[in-house]
């Protein structure tokens, strides 16, 4: 709930502030700050997990996190307003990285990947959840969504009692080296974040322009629009609840290959519907391959990533999912722009499947190249 919380407030909080210069810029800048902070300061949560410990940084992050995103719900400035959502991205760049770390050191194999598909799940279900609430507390006063936030103190005293520092053992200078040097798993690392950064920034073409899309077939109520975007997040989130299912048959290049693939069809799609049920089909097929797309990428990385970099790996991966979400705008809008959005659909449909085919097929190859020279 980092951020679309409260974007059934902003034209009301454009209306408030219109006495304050550039206050329509201002206001929209108010969604996405958290997003740009997340980006600058993920790395350094990763930095500090593993130089401090996991426990004493959830325990600031979820802190700062209650008090600067409900304190919307008390400025009266703008520009401190910005300044708050700033604050909260940097909390949720420590949280993200504390709970993708955790994931790693608690749990293993199956375990793991059914944790990690349940942690992306009820983040899929908890953003339909608090959108919604936040465009009913909205009705009241736009200052009600932030309040939303003030939820998170609660979780502290649970943090506190039962949320345990797990034992890190430092490796020797010799180990530590020679897992440094390992070219092919820096390889590969880089590889999933890259992957998880054009996923994020093809997935948040969906809230960017299909609404727009949407407009142009009519008279087309909020309702029907909101149904259309939340089949895309909830059938993400079903897929996610199973995703130990796939893994158990395919490999992870394997669930990379359907994603994309199925992204990519359900924006081909959505480029050629004229109608709003051929659209709402293109989300669904869509939403299947999102479901993918986070899960594999944390429980690949945490297969990857040494224990005494796992907290930095994680804040990598971190500031590629919400780096994604910050240039997907700039990235298609001006291919919307100097084309359509139907084109831009499906000119990055065509191209997300062909990459990914291509590059899964590189990955499957060496894998097999590999188990036969062992």
């Amino acid at each position: 709930m980092s951020g679309a919380t409260i974007g059934p407030v902003l034209p009301l909080m454009s209306d408030v502030f219109a006495d304050t210069p550039d206050a329509a810029f201002l206001t929209r800048l108010v969604l996405t700050m958290p997003a740009l902070f997340i980006v600058l300061f993920s790395p350094v949560a990763g930095y500090l997990v593993d130089r401090f410990g996991r426990k004493k940084l959830l325990l600031a992050a979820v802190l700062l996190y209650g008090i600067a995103g409900s304190a919307g719900a008390w400025l009266d400035s703008l520009t401190a307003i910005l300044v708050s959502r700033a604050l909260l991205g940097i909390s949720v760049a420590g949280l993200m990285t504390v709970c993708i770390t955790l994931i790693g050191d608690y749990y293993k194999g199956t375990e793991r990947q059914r944790i990690m598909g349940l942690q992306n799940a009820f983040m899929a279900f908890g953003g339909v959840l608090f959108i919604t609430g936040g465009g009913i507390l909205a009705d009241i006063s736009w200052r009600g969504p932030f309040l939303i936030y003030a939820t998170a103190l609660l979780l502290l005293p649970a943090i506190w009692m039962y949320v345990t520092e797990p034992g890190r053992a430092v490796p020797p200078a010799g180990e530590l080296n020679r897992k440094n040097g390992r070219s092919g798993s820096v390889a590969t690392t880089v590889l999933i974040i890259s992957m998880a950064f054009l996923g994020m920034a093809m997935f948040y073409m969906i809230p960017v322009h299909i609404p727009f899309l949407l407009d142009r077939f009519g008279d087309m109520s909020s309702t029907r629009i909101g149904l259309a975007l939340s089949s895309f997040v909830l059938m993400g989130a079903v897929i996610s609840l199973n995703f130990h299912h796939f893994l158990r048959r395919m490999t992870y290049p394997a669930v990379y290959l359907l994603c994309f693939f199925l992204l990519g069809c359900g924006y081909v799609l959505i480029s050629f519907s004229a109608s709003y049920h051929q659209v709402f089909l293109g989300m669904v097929i869509g939403g299947i391959g999102s479901g993918l797309l986070m899960p594999n990428s944390s429980i690949w990385l945490l297969s990857e990533a040494p224990e005494h970099l796992r907290g930095r790996i994680s804040g990598m991966l971190t500031t590629a999912v919400f780096l994604g979400q910050f240039l997907s705008p700039v990235m298609t809008q001006p291919l919307v722009d100097a084309l359509s959005i139907q084109t831009g659909f499906l000119l990055v449909g065509a191209a997300v499947s062909l990459m990914a085919v291509l590059v899964s097929t590189i990955l499957l190859i060496k894998n097999r190249y590999r188990r036969r020279h062992r």
